[in-house]
């Protein structure tokens, strides 16, 4: 009876080793790249996209605001979409402001409209990443048009947030930083003057979008530079993730 528990005990040990080490193979197996995959993550289903047209007029001072904006529709995850479209409505709202504060200071030139025309462009839209370009277009009373700015948003659908500084497109912030000085100097390699801008950016199919908004110190005048950038010129500072979004077919 003794020998057969022992048996018996010895048995129940070697699985339980056995369990353990495959337990941990599978821990292993799961890293890839330093990206750790959680294993009970939810698969996202393509986004839907669908399209609305907002006209806003004001009558003092006299404005009209039309505005191109997508909203984000992703299966039965509606706390997911909700706030990818929330953060849409956030980047809008800031763009109106910054208009509306401007215009307020216009001079009315008989009886001229200021006008804020804002066009949205879906970048790439993957079950990863939604990445979105806004393009603003103002003309204020009695000054000269001023050229076209272009912003963007970029939506991480994973961790369920807005990419802010985009440092997390990139392998690591010496890659961050080794590709916003080529994007910057891309962008300013055909300029002429005393340029001080600021540079955004975003992914798009096989390449970033970019611009770099701010002041020409030479000139006295507003500065809005755009420029898309190839995946040659980026592609080795790229996290392993989001290249994969960006060179997909």
């Amino acid at each position: 009876m003794i020998k057969l528990m022992s048996k018996k005990f010895f048995i129940i040990a070697a699985v339980m080793i056995v369990i353990a080490i495959l337990g941990g193979s599978f821990y292993w197996l799961k890293q890839d790249n330093n990206e750790i995959v959680v294993s009970d993550a939810v698969t996202l289903s393509q986004p839907i996209i669908k399209w609305q047209e907002i006209t806003i007029t004001e009558s003092k001072p006299k404005m009209a605001m039309h505005i191109n904006s997508p909203r984000i529709i992703i299966g039965n995850s509606y706390g997911l979409y909700s706030e990818i479209n929330k953060a849409i409505a956030q980047h809008v709202e800031s763009l109106k402001s910054d208009f509306i504060s401007a215009a307020t200071t216009a001079a009315e030139d008989n009886g001229e409209t200021n006008i804020l025309n804002i066009a949205t462009e879906v970048l790439l839209a993957t079950p990863r990443l939604i990445s979105l370009a806004f393009t603003s277009t103002k003309r204020f009373a009695g000054i000269n048009n001023s050229e076209p700015e272009r912003t963007f948003t970029v939506f991480d659908l994973i961790n369920n947030k807005v990419m802010i500084e985009g440092n997390e497109i990139f392998r690591d912030d010496l890659a961050w930083s080794r590709a916003t000085t080529i994007m910057k100097k891309t962008l300013l390699s055909d300029y002429k003057g005393d340029p001080s801008c600021d540079l955004s950016f975003a992914p798009k199919h096989n390449g970033l979008a970019a611009s770099c908004i701010g002041i020409d110190n030479g000139r006295n005048r507003n500065l809005s530079l755009t420029r898309n950038i190839p995946i040659s010129a980026i592609q080795e500072f790229l996290a392993p993730s989001v290249l994969s979004d960006i060179t997909k077919p």
